[in-house]
């Protein structure tokens, strides 16, 4: 098992980008075709700005002449900036500390992508349930004469929180990174 877990392991490697000239409809349409949430915004190979669905909505339907205006005028400024080589909690930190849900992903120098948040929490949660959750939780407790103290068994000590609907239940299973119950598995 592999405790380290690197940006480049968990990223994928492909985005959706368009010029700082593009405008925001072409941009819209090509999120839609894609199935993307977000476009990178690029100066040749270089990101200068994203633009996510809330931008874009948010542009079409508060200005006239919106769908004309250059992705420039209206993209978000560039995101914070991480390695390929980065720890997946280092990246997740640069998340928390600059709150943003994406970071760009570089590889010597060179953009190769976009990291979510929701792959950054994919990758933590699936570390927790490969180490069963709580690697101490394992090991009995002793006492100081060495012998072992039998675990108090209550009601709740069986039980985790469904990532998906918030239900207390005893069986939960590793779906696509979320610790999901049998009712949302059959949804």
């Amino acid at each position: 098992m592999r405790e380290n877990i690197t940006v480049r392991d968990i990223i994928g490697m492909e985005y959706v980008g368009v010029s700082e000239s593009d405008t925001v409809e072409a941009a819209a349409e090509l999120m839609l075709e894609e199935d993307a949430d977000t476009v990178v915004v690029l100066r040749g190979r270089e990101p200068v700005g994203m633009l996510t669905c809330r931008d874009a909505l948010s542009t079409l339907l508060t200005d006239d002449g919106a769908a004309d205006r250059p992705v420039s005028e209206v993209m978000s400024e560039t995101a914070p900036r991480i390695t390929t080589l980065a720890d997946v909690d280092e990246a997740a930190d640069v998340m928390f500390s600059e709150p943003t849900s994406r970071l760009f992903v570089f590889d010597d120098g060179e953009f190769v992508g976009l990291l979510t948040e929701r792959e950054v929490m994919a990758a933590t949660s699936s570390r927790a349930v490969d180490r069963g959750f709580d690697a101490e939780a394992n090991e009995p407790e002793l006492r100081a004469d060495g012998s072992e103290v039998e675990a108090e068994v209550s009601e709740f000590s069986t039980q985790s929180i469904c990532e998906v609907c918030g239900s207390l239940v005893r069986d939960l299973s590793n779906m696509n990174g979320q610790l999901i119950c049998a009712d949302c598995r059959e949804v």
